[in-house]
This record gives C-alpha cells, structure tokens and sequence, in this order.
C-alpha cells in the first residue's frame, strides 16, 4: 500500500489570483484534493466512507509558503498522512517546482458521523492500520490555540453561507472558509502582503443560509480574523502571518 502520493499538476485559471499567482485557496484546494485521491488509494474515499456513514472533517492547516507560482507552471504536489492517534490523524504536503521548495502543509483531520455529527474512532471506518507512514513531518509544532474574541470594533461584514460553500458532509468545506475570509481583502492590500504563514482553526461547523459575521484586525504578526455564527459560536479562526 502506498504510503504517499505524488502528482504534476499545471497551474490553471481556476486556482490562480489578479496577478495570475496561486492564491491561498488555491494552494488549500491542491491539497484538499490530492489528499482526497491518495484517500480513495488507502480505501477511505468518499464511496468507501459513505458505507460507513461518514466523511471526512479538517480540524486545522497550517502552511507555510516560500515562493508563488503562476500561471501555466508546472508544479509537484505530494501528500502522505503521519501516524494515526485513536481519532485524529496528520496529513502532510508539499509543492514543488523542479527543485524549488514552494510550500508545505499540515492538517489535522478526523472523521465524523453524517447522521449525527459524532467524531468516529479510527477503526470505526476503516482506516488501513497496516500503513506504514513515511516518517518525514512538515509544518510541525504546535497548532496555534487561538484565544480571539469578538470585538465589536473588528467587526468587518457578513456573509450568508450559500450552497456552493456545502460539501458531501452537507456543511461548509474548509476551503470556503478561506475563500471567504480572503475576499475580505482588496486588491490592493492583498498587494501589499507577503504571505509567510496561514493557519486557520475550525470548530463549530456552518450550514447553508447562516449569516456569519467576520471579524478582522490587524498587528505586528499579521491578519487575525474569526467567523462567528449566529448564535454567537465560534465557527473558525485564521491567522496570516507575514512576512
């Protein structure tokens, strides 16, 4: 059983910016996908879940970007899991050109119920436990433990979730969350940053037609912005460190 997965995929349109450069979803959505394919290789991909009713859930990213590609350009990208906890689970990337290092990722995954929302234990669906990991780590440290709180003052806009922001778990995909928060910007002051670090946190999940308020506020480190849902809970906190 192959304990990664490697593929060249070519820089298109679809995941690119205003300058033509791959944006931050477009890096999230590189390995959201690729991670998805080498799922599908270990026998829990989507079909393989569903038999279990279940499906799988991002708790946090971290990555870390060295240098942007852009349009047309060919680039590797490769992804293995770390070893399994009795939940949780590492999942590592990496995005090269040739010999240059583009960035590397992290996220934490789980596994959860469809029907009732609960966090399933590994072995509750399958997860291949003869796989060997590769023993490499990438982004590692501790994920941040995020302590914002809603300032009246940083609040930015709302956003109503809609229904290209739904995934198979029928809540909002973690990559919606950072498209959202990245239209948050300008041109212009998207421009002016040098992006050294992304870290997002998710933690309450988000249905079709909630309005969530998006907070912001800038420091010395960088972007600090939470989404909160209408209830008041925190749905996801995200990070921008620059450089």
């Amino acid at each position: 059983m192959q304990n990664f997965l490697e593929k060249e995929e070519v820089l298109l349109s679809s995941k690119l910016d205003y300058a033509g450069k791959l944006k931050l979803s477009g890096l999230f959505d590189l390995f959201m996908d690729l991670a998805a394919e080498h799922a599908e290789y270990l026998g829990v991909g989507y079909k393989a879940m569903l038999e279990h009713r279940a499906f799988w859930l991002a708790v946090r990213t971290r990555v870390r970007i060295y240098e942007t590609p852009g349009l047309q350009d060919r680039v590797t990208v490769k992804t293995w899991p770390g070893v399994p906890g009795m939940v949780k689970c590492d999942r590592f990337y990496r995005l090269t050109m040739g010999d240059t290092l583009l960035a590397e990722g992290r996220t934490e995954w789980a596994a959860q119920n469809i029907d009732d929302g609960r966090v399933l234990k590994n072995d509750a669906y399958g997860y291949p436990t003869d796989l060997v990991p590769l023993p490499e780590r990438v982004c590692d440290g501790h994920f941040t433990r995020f302590r914002e709180r809603p300032d009246p003052e940083n609040l930015l806009t709302r956003y109503t979730v809609g229904s290209r922001d739904i995934d198979t778990g029928r809540h909002m995909n973690n990559v919606a969350y950072v498209r959202m928060l990245m239209n948050t910007f300008s041109v212009a002051q998207l421009e002016a940053m040098d992006i050294a670090e992304a870290e997002i946190s998710y933690s309450a999940a988000c249905r079709e037609g909630e309005e969530l308020a998006i907070y912001r506020r800038k420091d010395e480190e960088g972007w600090h912005m939470l989404v909160q849902k209408p209830d008041g809970t925190t749905a996801a906190q995200m990070v921008l460190r620059l450089r």
